[in-house]
């Protein structure tokens, strides 16, 4: 593998490229920039797609042709180019957006790029607005990739779970800057709420150095609406039958040519004590949560500048309900995050393929834990800057990005007394380059092989303070098979620092005694995959199916090892194996106009070391299923959407030297079990409203807590659940904007 890489990386370097370019930028009826619109040539292969700017690049034939522009919500136009016209402005006018969009293009909604030379998969606002999609935790639920369960049912955490492992290796981005890392993370997939996102993208396995040493199985990026192309305002409100109401409001404003400002509030709450299942706790904690973003945006030719101050308050109340209980076991969270965030860009070089960017940004996070007589406290400040340059050799098929970045993390956190307080600093540079001819359309002078094949190298060479020198080297690689199949391989290499109290938060609401038993050490894996995307016909109507296969394994790890003794959590450094094999095949198909289905099949093999013993990994599902069906009527103004999960839960934790009773009043042990959601919305001109229920078998287990009856008992653990503690909820909402 080391010599095929190598021997590519030569080919590629010694390839001069000279093509003939049309340069351009797509506008609306305001002036304002259209990004990630499609621009191709008509009865050709070769097409591209606007940036954040409006602007394009693509490879202009020896003579005439016409350009084809589309953009959803606007008139597809056709455009008449004739040789010597090197720069092309256009303008798209808005159209009937309802009359515009076909099944075809909602498949998109949910869609995996096979251009790209990553793995990449997009899920866009309208798939969000499918579900009840309060957040981002909710964010998945018709995605096959990600899976997001409740680690601990008594506060209400949640976790995803990415190629078969854990949400700690799947960096967290929003807007392409690393967030909710250490104290924050129990609750990261909380903090963003679903209506203020515009779009993620999923990149899978380690392919990117440009955002830092973390990531083995991949990156999620959340990109936040902008007030330049969001409704004046818009209000949606939510009200569920278990007593949670929510609101948001966003307020935006275009200033002038240049700038733009935003307000996004949001705010929900829970205010039902609910305990069905008769254990004395509640089913899911009472909650009052606060979110605040103020954005300001400047655009011009030549700079591109944003600046956000995001807060966030939350009050979290669980645990038994009882009021006549002498010493109830109560749990209380009090969180309180502030952020100051912004981007920096400039691109008015001589060289209109180069270009300048900043990230930067300050976190300040504070979070106090009362787990019955546990006591979990933390304050996190946090700086981040990431400096990038980008460069054309050769054309826009050859993509160079060049940087430092600086991350600053210093915590104060305490857990029962003893103090886990540290510093990490790390400085980082890095390189990457990027070869794809048929993204940039620059495919003249190239045999029909290096037409169709892309790949992307990346070097990263961090200073740790407390870990020295870390090198992070990763390689993506594609070919299209024809227009419509593309196979891609990956390979990569990760390091993260562990935070060994909030990476297993959710286990302290048990009685068990935690033990470090030596110093951890910076965890580090490598991760291989390669997947197969295509899109085709199956009687005239469109489809897509993609098929992912990875393999991670760790040269070290933090195990948090509950199987040894069920009075004990041992945390120790990785001594033997530990890896993930994961395989996912999922498509989807549109069967009429108005109807289409997904599904989407997951196996994940986890295996790690724990005192000698390579196991399977516990609380790790083996088999996943989703099916999705989406029906829209003809006028749009009806949609029904429905989603079925079926799960096979992984293993639980050794309980030996539980009493069989105690075991015998928890569960029967984990098995199989279905979820069925289902939504419908009704849209008019200026307002659309939406129904729908979640969990409609009412599938919860028995009593999620062992020893549920002795809260302060040696065996007591709520951090156990498997499957949802929350039974049928039905819920009720409206969507509102004013453009």
């Amino acid at each position: 593998m080391r010599y095929f890489i190598l021997s590519i990386v030569l080919i590629l370097f010694s390839i001069e490229l000279i093509s003939q370019q049309l340069n351009g930028q797509l506008l609306n009826e305001q002036g304002e920039p259209l990004a990630g619109a499609t621009i191709r040539w008509k009865d050709s292969d070769t097409g591209t797609y606007t940036d954040a700017e409006g602007r394009f690049t693509i490879a202009a034939p020896d003579e005439h042709g016409d350009l084809v522009i589309s953009y959803v919500g606007y008139e597809t136009i056709e455009f008449h180019w004739h040789p010597g016209q090197d720069e092309i402005t256009l303008q798209l006018n808005e159209g009937a957006v309802f009359e515009l969009i076909e099944v075809s293009a909602r498949l998109s909604d949910n869609r995996v790029s096979t251009l790209a030379n990553q793995n990449i998969e997009f899920i866009s606002s309208c798939e969000l607005k499918k579900a009840a999609c309060c957040n981002l935790s909710e964010s998945f639920e018709s995605n096959a990739s990600i899976n997001v369960g409740a680690s601990n049912s008594l506060i209400g955490m949640k976790e995803m779970e990415m190629l078969g492992l854990r949400g700690l290796y799947t960096q967290l981005q929003v807007e392409n800057r690393p967030a909710f890392q250490g104290l924050a993370y129990p609750w990261a997939l909380e903090f963003i709420p679903g209506p203020w996102i515009e779009g993620i993208q999923i990149a899978k396995g380690a392919s990117s150095v440009l955002s830092g040493t973390e990531g083995l199985t991949g990156k999620i990026n959340t990109e936040l609406i902008k007030p330049f192309n969001s409704p004046t305002l818009f209000v949606n409100l939510f009200a569920a039958t278990t007593g949670r109401l929510e609101a948001n409001v966003h307020l935006n404003t275009r200033l002038n040519d240049n700038w733009s400002t935003g307000i996004l509030m949001h705010t929900n709450r829970m205010q039902n004590a609910i305990d069905k299942n008769g254990n004395g706790f509640y089913d899911v904690p009472l909650k009052e949560h606060y979110s605040f973003l103020y954005r300001l945006f400047y655009e011009s030719s030549d700079f591109f500048g944003q600046a956000n101050v995001f807060f966030l308050d939350d009050e979290i109340i669980g645990g038994q309900i009882r009021s006549n209980i002498e010493d109830p076991y109560s749990i209380h969270s009090s969180l309180r995050r502030w952020e100051v965030f912004g981007k920096l860009g400039y691109a008015g070089f001589n060289d209109p393929s180069q270009s300048l960017g900043f990230i930067w940004g300050y976190t300040r996070h504070e979070n106090d834990n009362l787990f019955g007589r546990r006591i979990h406290s933390g304050l996190q400040e946090s700086w981040y800057a990431n400096a990038l340059f980008k460069t054309d050799i050769g054309g826009p098929a050859h993509e160079f990005f060049s940087g430092l970045s600086f991350s600053y993390d210093d915590i104060d956190e305490q857990m029962d007394l003893v103090d886990y307080s540290r510093v990490d600093r790390k400085v980082g540079i890095f390189t990457e380059y990027s070869f794809n001819p048929l993204m940039s359309g620059q495919v003249e002078d190239l045999s029909p092989f290096m037409q169709n094949f892309g790949m992307m190298l990346g070097l990263r060479l961090d200073h740790h303070n407390r870990y020295e020198c870390l090198f992070t080297p990763t390689f993506s690689a594609k070919y299209n098979l024809d227009e419509y199949t593309v196979f891609r391989i990956n390979a990569g290499r990760s390091f993260r620092t562990p935070n060994v109290i909030t990476d297993n938060l959710a286990m302290m609401t048990s009685n068990r005694e935690l033990i470090i038993e030596d110093e951890p050490e910076i965890e580090e894996g490598w991760n291989f995959g390669f997947n197969i995307a295509k899109e085709f016909k199956i009687s005239g109507r469109d489809a897509s199916l993609f098929f992912d296969a990875y393999h991670s394994f760790f040269r070290n790890q933090i195990v948090a090892d509950r199987d040894i003794n069920v009075r004990e959590i041992r945390v120790y450094n990785l001594d033997g194996q530990s890896y993930a094999n994961s395989i996912l095949i999922a498509g989807q198909y549109a069967w009429t106009d108005n109807l289409a289905t997904k599904l989407g099949v997951k196996f994940n093999d986890v295996h790690m070391t724990m005192h000698g013993n390579l196991e399977r990994a516990p609380m790790m599902a083996r088999w996943n299923l989703l099916k999705a069906v989406d029906w829209e009527s003809t006028s749009q103004n009806w949609m029904f959407n429905m989603t079925w999960h079926w799960m096979k839960p992984g293993r639980l934790p050794h309980l030996h030297g539980v009493p069989s009773e105690v075991v015998a009043n928890f569960s029967d042990g984990p098995s199989p079990f279905s979820i069925f959601n289902f939504q419908i919305t009704r849209r008019f001109s200026w307002i659309e409203f939406y129904a729908g229920v979640e969990n409609l078998t009412n599938k919860t287990m028995n009593n999620p807590i062992l020893a549920s009856d002795d809260p302060y008992g040696p065996f007591f653990d709520a951090s156990l659940a498997y499957m949802p503690t929350l039974g049928r909820r039905a819920y009720f909402g409206l969507r509102y904007d004013l453009n």
